[in-house]
């Protein structure tokens, strides 16, 4: 298994982040410029103010050729099934991925968090784990899903912050 913890700064506040998080505009354009094609299985909001909640299922699936480790144990594209579920008063999205491979010898979750560090300047803190149960594969693949994971973040995190300065900057 392998643990691992991405940080990055934005300048704005938890709110304004998550309002633009969970945006159709926003999640549009950040699909597109990442390459990875995205299909919303579930959106379900309820509550207000601290208590609102967001149950959210989506499947993933990047414009990438197959890893030539994985090649044998992946028919077509990887694709992913990613669950959100966010609490606003908890400033925290709990995420479980689920891939179309090796699911029930496959684990992947973790914690999204917002930090206030002062007056529109947040930390956005990734924590998560990532296991694959299989003999042989298993450190391969847990190594480039976890690589894969945070080249998306460090693009992710490039795209985020020039649409918070184009949108929602004052």
């Amino acid at each position: 298994m392998i643990e691992y913890e991405i940080v990055d700064e934005f300048a704005t506040t938890p709110d304004k982040y998550w309002d633009m998080f969970f945006s159709d505009a926003y999640n549009a354009a950040l699909w597109k410029a990442l390459d990875i094609e995205r299909e919303v299985i579930e959106f379900k909001r309820t509550g207000e103010g601290p208590d609102e909640t967001i149950h959210r299922v989506q499947r993933l699936t990047p414009k990438r050729d197959v890893p030539s480790a994985l090649r044998k144990l992946v028919k077509d594209a990887i694709s992913y099934e990613e669950r959100n579920e966010w609490r606003r008063g908890d400033n925290r999205m709990e995420v479980v991925t689920i891939p179309n491979f090796f699911a029930d010898k496959f684990t992947t979750r973790g914690t999204y968090e917002l930090v206030a560090i002062g007056d529109d300047k947040l930390k956005r803190i990734w924590k998560a784990s990532c296991e694959c149960r299989v003999a042989l594969v298993g450190g391969k693949v847990e190594k480039f899903v976890v690589e894969e994971v945070q080249r998306s973040y460090r693009a992710t995190t490039i795209f985020t912050r020039k649409w918070i300065a184009d949108h929602l900057a004052q």
